[in-house]
């Protein structure tokens, strides 16, 4: 019983507005950040990097 309070009180909360997510704009990160990357899958077509997260395809 005590979960579905909880998830009440954490529905209510979003419905009211009283949770805020706050959103960064990653895209201004990127130019400050000494990209390292590695390879995200097996084909390692996708690279990563391990700072920021930014994403490149090789193709």
């Amino acid at each position: 019983m005590y979960i579905f309070e909880l998830v009440y009180k954490i529905i209510e909360k979003i419905k009211n507005g009283k949770i805020f997510i706050k959103k960064e704009d990653f895209k201004e990160n990127y130019p400050e950040c000494d990209h390292i990357f590695v390879p995200v899958d097996s084909t390692k077509k996708v690279l990563a990097c391990t700072k920021c997260g930014l994403l490149k395809k090789i193709e």
